[in-house]
Parts: structure tokens; sequence; C-alpha cells
């Protein structure tokens, strides 16, 4: 468990984050130009996120490096993020992850038949291996948190890697479904995962995808960013993203937003560009200032509300 000093440089407002990390080239189409989208995070920390010029793709900069991002994922992130400060995931998170498991497990029904080969990568806690593994496919997952992993083998009798970075992993084309859920705003390379995920799908598979999109309404600037997320999305530099793997929307399951269902494409690539689109998310998510949106109060409905749903799904039916 992480020590209190820790707990206190990832809390305390208007100070930076534990990290020095190092400038980076967009992962996406590899510019350096960029333009600052914000200052601050969800929790008014220091946090300097930038949008690239040339297609839009949201970046923390500067970027955590392997070795720091591996350290908080390792020692702080679970309890950080998701207040799972007892080792195995909490009540809270397993009534959410259940949920959310059966909900995409129903969208991709049709492709959860028995025999399939599918891969959940960053599977968490278990649960689509779960329904999936229910539905007869035969199912692997990844996930670098050693308790959540730890607790998907012992729960649910799962095959679960710590990590799956060499792209000879697996072989091209073995698996029917490919999953990642809110896992590539994690990742500083999100570009080449999705070029291994692709590989690895075979020509007639689907990917499920998704990542939170930064200008979703309904929440004010400070809310879109947080030292966990080190890239951030729209709907146009996600299916960019996924443009540069060999992927497109399929068409047959239903869209939303950035959580979507790919197919492959054996049409030519296409420039990883989006003029414009830096400059429009700047103003998009240009926020009050710091002192002045904590003094608005602002900040304590947001607060509340995700607090009572922990609270609700803490008892809720598993």
């Amino acid at each position: 468990m992480p020590s209190p000093r820790y707990f206190l440089q990832h809390f305390v407002p208007f100070t930076g984050y534990p990290y020095r990390g190092a400038p980076a080239a967009c992962n996406l189409c590899g510019c350096r130009e960029a333009i600052t989208v914000a200052e601050t995070d969800r929790r008014l920390k220091t946090l300097h996120s930038i949008a690239c010029t040339q297609c839009g793709l949201i970046r923390t900069d500067p970027m955590p490096t392997p070795e720091e991002l591996a350290e908080y994922y390792t020692s702080a992130y679970r309890a950080d993020y998701q207040l799972a400060f007892a080792g195995g995931p909490p009540r809270h998170h397993l009534v959410r992850s259940r949920r959310d498991a059966i909900s995409r497990a129903t969208l991709l029904a049709p492709k959860l038949t028995a025999g399939a080969q599918l891969l959940d990568f960053g599977s968490g806690s278990g649960e689509f291996l779960d329904e999936a593994k229910r539905r007869g496919c035969t199912v692997i997952g990844v996930e670098p948190g050693r308790d959540y992993a730890d607790y998907s083998r012992q729960h649910y009798g799962v095959e679960v890697l710590d990590e799956a970075e060499d792209p000879g992993r697996f072989p091209a084309g073995h698996f029917d479904v490919i999953s990642t859920n809110h896992v590539l705003e994690h990742l500083r390379n999100p570009a080449e995962t999705m070029e291994r995920l692709s590989r690895w799908l075979k020509p007639d598979g689907i990917l499920f995808a998704a990542v939170p999109n930064v200008v979703a309404p309904g929440k004010p600037p400070h809310e879109r960013f947080h030292f966990a997320h080190v890239h951030g999305y729209v709907r146009e530099t996600f299916d960019l993203l996924a443009r540069r793997a060999g992927l497109v929307p399929h068409t047959d399951y239903r869209r939303e937003d950035t959580t979507v269902v790919y197919r492959k494409t054996d049409a030519p690539p296409v420039p990883l560009e989006n003029p414009g689109l830096a400059e429009r998310l700047a103003v998009r998510l240009k926020p009050m200032s710091a002192p002045l949106y904590l003094a608005s109060g602002a900040w304590i409905w947001p607060a509340i509300r995700r607090n009572a749903k922990a609270v609700r799904d803490g008892f809720a039916k598993r």
C-alpha cells in the first residue's frame, strides 16, 4: 500500500504530481507541435494537457516515463482511482463491472458463440471474461494489476496475463473478439497497442473499444482530466487511432460516441490529421480559473454524485 506521503502528493490541490516525465511527440501522428487545453485536473492539481495541432489527440505534457507509470499502476492506481485500499476490488467496483460486462456481452452477443476466441485487453477483475466464458467462448485476459488479475483467476477460473507487449504474443488473426474497455486513455502508446490488437484479430473479427470523450456534455472542464489518463480522445481522434490500425466502425453494432465496435478494412490509409481540431478543443475545454472554480462551489455536486453512486453500488446485489 502506498505511503501517506504518496497519497498527499496525489490529492492536495494546487500542487503538481510526483513525477518528472519527459516531452513526447504525438503518439498518433508523430507531430510535436501542440497547444495547451488544460492546466489542472479534476482534483484541481497542476496537470498540463496539450492537443496535437496536426491530429487533435490530447496528451499529458510532460508525458510520464514508462517507469513512472509502472510505479503508479503497481503501487497506487487502484487505491487512488477506485478506492481499492484492501488489495482486491471493492464491492462497488464489482457491481459496476458486472453491470458493464452484461451490457458489453449483450452488445457483442452475435460473436460470443461457443468456441469463439476472445481477448479482453485490460480485463480488470474479470467480470467480462466470466460473462463471455458462460457463453462458451475461450477467453484470455491481460491485466497488469496483480490484485485484480489474481481475483479473476481465483473467482472465475480464467487465464490472465500480466502483459502482452510482444506483438508476437499471439498469432496474427487469432481472435474472433477483442475487447479493450477504458484502457487506451491510460497508455503511453495507444496507437501501437491498437495496431497490435488489430494484428491479432481475425479478418471477420470485431474489436470493442471504449474511452472517455473529453468533450462529452455534463461535466465542467476540470472534471475531464486525471493523472491516470495520459491521453484524451474525442470521436474524431478515436476513429483516426483505429483507422491507423486498419479498423473502421462496424455498422452492424450500435455506437455510443467513443464506445465503438470496429472491424478490419482493406481501404487505403488516410492522412493522420484533422486541421483546426486542436484549436476547437482548446475553446471547448477552456475552464474558469481553479481558485474561482473552487470558490464557486461548482465542484460540490459532482463530488456528491460520485460518492453517492459508490455508496449505492456498494449496497447493490452482485
